[in-house]
């Protein structure tokens, strides 16, 4: 073999055609990062070494700064106003915070972040069973956000699974204590109410961090096999509701007419009653009082009783029958004719009637001749006629 063969050394060691030495690399290697740092490279071989091994310092020292920072930039994480932030360490729960700049050790400890203000919906749709043996189709709606980050993120494997199976239970257990009539009418509030404490009751079993803020049950329907018989059913309900309304508008506008009817006529019949009453009192104080008079002068209290009655009669009447005593002659006094005659003078009054009469009567009994007597104080045409002997 030759001594200068290609790919064997020559007589001092070196490699003509072979790798660089590694000690040359190093050395171009510090020369380049003395030269970033403001340092040159000395070129005497006296001084080769020293420059070489603090390029290499300088370069491991620099790297080491450089992955510091990295490190330190990538821990820090901004946690939205809308959010909180889940802080892992080694992958288990550490602590929650809240919105804001934060830092955590990276590949110590890692960070997630929930949006706790957010409505988020679930819609469920299913057939179910009423407690009448009906199928329905019903369908609800339910509104909810995230109250707890951490119990959201770590107490149940799929916090919106769970949500979903829960509902569905919810509703199902609901559905089977309400009738068909329920559903369909009046007891939509009712069942909505029931699911929605029913449906928070199962979720505080579980506890997945999930808060329910309204539960919307829309309205239900009949299969499609059935959807004919179920729209008659339900007009009959509507017909029957709207019946019964207009039968309470008309109660509660005839009732308080005839409520009012009743306690007027009520109050007229106190009212009478204490009239009755009052005027009873009043005869009763009147008869004492007449029985004192009359105890004391009965003739006197006869003839004025008699003649109180006397004018109560008369003046009521208009045509008076006058039977003279001693005489077969009967007197007939028209005295609506004489007021006729009057023509626009005053009407007389009871008391003038009873006072003409009296007049009469006086003169009559003074002169003994009673139609005399008439005809000086009526018309001579106003007498009728006589009558016979009196039995």
């Amino acid at each position: 073999m030759a001594w200068n063969e290609p790919g064997k050394g020559n007589n001092n060691g070196s490699q003509q055609d072979g790798p660089p030495e590694l000690e040359k690399i190093f050395k171009d290697l510090s020369d380049k990062l003395s030269g970033l740092f403001g340092k040159k490279g000395k070129s005497s071989s006296n001084g080769s070494g020293a420059a070489s091994s603090k390029g290499s310092k300088a370069f491991f020292i620099g790297g080491i700064v450089v992955i510091i920072i990295i490190w330190i930039l990538s821990g820090i994480f901004i946690v939205a106003p809308a959010e909180k932030g889940v802080v892992l360490q080694f992958g288990k729960y550490y602590s929650t915070v809240n919105p804001g700049p934060h830092w955590v050790p990276r590949f110590i400890q890692s960070e997630q972040t929930v949006n706790v203000q957010k409505i988020s919906t679930y819609s469920y749709n299913a057939q179910m069973l009423t407690k009448d043996q009906n199928i329905v189709d019903v369908a609800v709606s339910v509104q909810y956000k995230i109250s707890n980050a951490r119990n959201y993120l770590f107490n149940v494997n799929n916090p919106t699974s769970s949500l979903q199976q829960a509902t569905a239970s919810a509703l199902r257990q609901v559905m089977g204590d309400t009738t068909l009539d329920q559903v369909l009418t009046s007891g939509r509030s009712v069942v909505r109410q029931s699911v929605f404490e029913q449906l928070q009751k199962i979720l505080k079993l579980y506890n997945p961090g999930i808060e329910i803020t309204d539960v919307a049950l829309q309205p239900a329907r009949a299969p499609v096999e059935v959807k004919a018989a179920f729209d008659d059913a339900i007009k009959a309900q509507e017909d029957e509701q709207r019946y019964q309304n207009q039968a309470e508008a008309y109660a509660n506008g005839v009732v308080p007419i005839a409520q009012g009817q009743a306690k007027r006529i009520i109050q007229e019949a106190n009212a009478y009653q204490q009239q009755v009453i009052l005027q009873a009192e009043g005869n009763v104080a009147r008869f004492n009082a007449l029985y004192t008079a009359y105890r004391q002068a009965p003739s006197v209290t006869k003839e004025r009783l008699y003649l109180q009655a006397m004018q109560d009669v008369l003046t009521k009447s208009t045509k008076i029958f006058i039977d003279t005593k001693g005489s077969n002659n009967l007197l007939y006094l028209p005295f609506d004719k004489l007021l006729a005659q009057a023509g626009q003078a005053k009407a007389p009054t009871g008391d003038d009637h009873v006072g003409n009469l009296s007049s009469i009567l006086n003169s009559a009994d003074s002169t003994g001749d009673a139609q005399q007597a008439v005809s000086q104080n009526a018309n001579p045409d106003s007498v009728v006629g006589t009558r016979g002997e009196r039995p």
